[in-house]
């Protein structure tokens, strides 16, 4: 007597069944990232540093910020700033009482700061950053982010 079912392991239904499952049981493949390098020139640089220190001064890091000693130099002259990288005192941590002896001072670069925090921005918001055209997509939010990834390596002040 023979078997008159199908043999399921050696028919097309078998292959067709390995096909549409198979890629699941296959190990996943992780791709390589590719980083983008770009270089704004003097002039590029000179906007971006402009938008990102008057989005941040005049609201973003409002919240944290107690003031900036700058030693006199112009923080909003984008020029000097990207021109000499001079030093700059940010105070904070007084929650807002501006009392001295609960005063913060972290002590950074004009220009690096903004650099240091752009480069550690999520590659969406380092386009929006490093896009001249694009600077207007900025919000203070994200101009203070970047102020904070600058001076602290990470989001301290929510």
């Amino acid at each position: 007597m023979t078997n008159d079912k199908p043999n399921l392991t050696d028919s097309h239904f078998a292959e067709l069944m390995d096909n549409q499952f198979g890629d699941w049981l296959k190990p996943k493949k992780f791709y390589p990232t590719i980083s983008v390098v770009y270089s704004p020139t003097k002039e590029e640089w000179e906007e971006i540093v402009g938008a990102i220190w008057v989005g941040a001064l005049e609201g973003g890091s409002n919240h944290w910020i107690d003031g900036i000693h700058t030693y006199g130099n112009n923080l909003k002259s984008s020029y000097d700033v990207v021109e000499f990288n001079f030093d700059i005192a940010i105070h904070h941590g007084s929650e807002g009482w501006g009392d001295d002896d609960e005063v913060e001072v972290e002590k950074v670069k004009s220009f690096d700061v903004i650099v240091d925090g752009i480069n550690l921005l999520d590659p969406h918001r380092q386009r929006l950053a490093l896009t001249v055209d694009e600077l207007g997509q900025l919000d203070a939010i994200d101009c203070d982010l970047i102020i904070q990834l600058g001076v602290f390596g990470k989001e301290v002040y929510c």
